[in-house]
């Protein structure tokens, strides 16, 4: 049993543990910039943190494109840290982590899947693995 915020991103429902977050925002106008050779970047009380939108990183259609229009969960996992875009934040509840079994086998970014009050999976973010997929995808 772990603490999670429950996320949506177009249609779909995520759970990221609390203990991976440290702060969420809503980014102002001039806060979102590119950068060269480093993508998107957004300025947090004086640090500039990669941008990962997760609608980009899982495939999901129907999701907030402008960043202004969306929410940032700054992350942190193993030292690192980034911005993750979201559409919105549903709440904070406690959830039992799920294997997903052999028949998913593993995808990067997510540990495990717990069942959502309205009977529907909500995979289990890893924090981590999603700083590892994005540096796989920008590097690709």
């Amino acid at each position: 049993i772990t603490d999670a915020m429950l996320l949506r991103v177009g249609a779909e429902h995520y759970l990221l543990p609390t203990a991976s977050i440290e702060h969420s925002f809503r980014p102002t106008d001039d806060a979102v910039t590119t950068v060269a050779g480093r993508g998107e970047m957004v300025m947090l009380r004086g640090d500039l943190l990669p941008v990962h939108r997760l609608h980009k990183l899982f495939g999901v259609t129907g999701a907030t494109t402008n960043p202004r229009d969306a929410l940032f969960i700054c992350i942190e996992g193993e030292g690192k840290r980034c911005a993750l875009m979201v559409d919105e934040l549903l709440g904070q509840q406690q959830v039992v982590i799920k294997s997903l079994g052999q028949s998913m086998g593993h995808i990067p970014g997510v540990s495990g899947g717990s069942i959502l009050g309205d009977g529907c999976v909500g995979l289990i973010l890893d924090a981590t693995g999603l700083l590892k997929l994005a540096a796989e995808r920008a590097a690709a």
